[in-house]
């Protein structure tokens, strides 16, 4: 070409040439890895976890923003704590210091956090509907991957598919968890399923005394997700976090066989999960130290279930309602929620035997088996040995002096009659085509019966509710207002409503609800009771408040507006929806 250089015209030389046809991005082979990963066992497992769960959920599914399972209580906290996370990344500002309990600091580290979803709220949007989708999503999601992730742990375990079926429907499904409807922070379990078999991947581990080739990438992964679980929340991390230290421990003992690369991806893993655990932790330990948190044994003793608590089932549960394994009247009135830990008959029969005759191990059933009495154990709390294990717990593991409800202990009860069950179901199948002349098909059949069965067990009953719409006035004094203001009344239900209102423009509020609240709210909580008076305006005042807004639709406003202002220094103006009072 003319004008060319001669730098320009000389061609790459063959050592060069290989090198920028590797380099060049060939979107023919990218097309064949998508495509094999979007049929991928993994994803056909998701895919089907996730039709159960829409159909399982079909009213939220078809009413995504209008309708909410679980009641007005937690759930409108969690939607609240999407939606300030995706306030915080497209606002900015202090993320531990929320708009909630003014003037208390790194107030968002009073309870659980949900910080593990946050790459989700980055899709959310301003306002009540957007959040309310956003949760409704992220709870159809979670048993989806629940299901995803035990279905992958036991087949790499060693499990046929109808097995590893049976644990994923066990592990998304079963009754106990439909208690549990409120709290998303506990049933967001698949992380735990997904972590471990990334490890036993990773390794090449297998439940059936045999090895497999070793994938260093995946032993991060395992340790990453696992981080990922944990920052979901403390209820089931902080069990977790011990869990993986065990696991851990296990893998240090037999590091000499890994190999380098091997023994390196550990390492790296086990650095970055201590590192995110560290961070998630630091917020927690300030506001211990500075606010004085803490649980008392008292609570522990509350919410610790009786023995007939692990068989039975709660009125969520379609298939046992009204039967035997449905008596909650047998059970203590206080914190009955926290005791309905029965993980599903097919499941306990099946794991049960599973110890006995199984595709695993002896070593693998007696450490099973172990595992399950010990865990057994550890959630019925005081009930066992006036709960002399727990205190062991209690007392010398950090940070479990905050766990008040050992019920929930019942998920690793239910991870390891899964994982029985899965070997069971594998031997069963072996067994009948080594004795009989059935054809496979048929076989493969009939091993489907115990998960489905199982799932049968999970058809939940339960009653979702509609979104309560913001009153408008209370939403122009969300979006208009910049000073701090108190909402009253100051109760419980009130302030899970406030909280789910003020996603619309997230007004500094006095109000808030939590596994803790401060001193402050505290004080203007109690002194809200004989508001207007001198007394409650002071003490208002001292904490910063200057407006408070009195909403009229809540239950207890009428007597507050009633009382007499007469001398006190305010002014209030009234709309349709509030009465706004303005401290002088």
């Amino acid at each position: 070409m003319e004008g060319a250089t001669a730098e320009e015209t000389v061609p790459p030389s063959a050592e060069e040439a290989p090198r920028a046809s590797r380099r060049r991005f060939d979107g023919r082979k990218a097309a064949l890895w998508l495509g094999r990963l979007l049929i991928s066992e993994g994803l056909i497992a998701f895919y089907v976890g996730l039709a159960i769960s829409m159909v399982f959920n079909h009213r939220i599914v078809t009413h995504p923003k209008s309708l909410l399972t679980g009641g007005l209580g937690d759930p409108l906290l969690w939607v609240w704590e999407l939606g300030w996370q995706h306030h915080w990344l497209t606002h900015g500002g202090d993320f531990w210091t929320s708009n909630q309990f003014y003037p208390a600091v790194d107030n968002y580290a009073f309870g659980e956090t949900l910080l593990g979803y946050l790459p989700f709220s980055v899709f959310a949007g301003d306002g009540q509907y957007n959040n309310v989708f956003l949760y409704n999503v992220l709870f159809v999601f979670c048993f989806a991957l629940a299901f995803a992730g035990a279905y992958l742990l036991v087949k790499q375990l060693g499990s046929n598919w109808q097995g590893a079926l049976l644990a994923g429907v066990v592990w998304a499904w079963a009754p106990w968890r439909l208690s549990q409807i409120a709290h998303l922070n506990v049933l967001s379990t698949g992380g735990i399923a997904l972590a471990l078999w990334a490890l036993a991947k990773g390794h090449g581990f297998t439940f059936r005394g045999e090895r497999g080739e070793t994938k260093p990438r995946w032993v991060v992964a395992g340790w990453l997700i696992a981080a990922w679980q944990v920052s979901i929340g403390w209820a089931i991390g902080l069990p977790f976090v011990y869990l993986m230290a065990l696991v851990g421990i296990a893998i240090a003992l037999h590091a000499w066989r890994l190999g380098r690369r091997m023994i390196i991806a550990n390492v790296a893993g086990v650095v970055a999960f201590l590192g995110i655990v560290w961070w998630l932790v630091v917020p927690f330990l300030r506001v211990r130290s500075e606010y004085g948190f803490t649980r008392t044994w008292r609570e522990v003793e509350v919410f610790s279930p009786p023995v007939n608590g692990l068989w039975t089932a709660p009125y969520e549960t379609w298939l046992w309602l009204e039967t035997a394994f449905n008596d909650q009247a047998a059970l203590p009135q206080e914190g009955a929620g926290e005791m309905l830990l029965f993980p599903g008959l097919a499941v306990a029969v099946l794991g049960i035997a599973g110890l006995f005759f199984s595709a695993w191990t002896w070593r693998v059933r007696a450490f099973l088996g172990g595992f399950i009495v010990f865990t057994v154990l550890l959630s019925l709390g005081t009930s066992f040995l006036g709960g002399g294990l727990y205190w062991l717990f209690w007392n010398f593991l950090p940070g479990w002096d905050a766990m008040r409800t050992p019920g929930r202990m019942i998920i690793w009860v239910t991870l390891g009659l899964a994982i029985s069950a899965g070997g069971l179901v594998t031997r069963l199948y072996r067994f009948i085509d080594e004795h009989t002349r059935m054809a496979t098909q048929v076989i493969a059949f009939y091993m489907m019966f115990p998960a489905f069965f199982a799932l049968v067990e999970g058809i939940p009953r339960w009653q979702q509710v509609e979104n309560p719409g913001i009153p408008p006035d209370v939403k122009q004094v969300f979006t208009t207002t910049e000073e701090p203001i108190a909402l009253l009344p100051m109760d419980l239900w009130s302030n899970f409503k406030y909280q789910l209102w003020s996603t619309e423009g997230f007004p500094t509020t006095a109000n808030g609800t939590a596994s803790n609240y401060g001193p402050q709210f505290h004080d203007m909580q109690d002194s809200s009771a004989t508001f207007p008076d001198k007394h409650s305006i002071d003490v208002f005042k001292r904490y910063g408040i200057r407006k408070v807004v009195v909403v009229k639709s809540m239950e207890g406003a009428m007597g507050i507006l009633q009382r007499p202002t007469d001398g006190l220094p305010l002014t209030k103006v009234e709309s349709n929806d509030v009465v706004v009072f303005t401290l002088r």
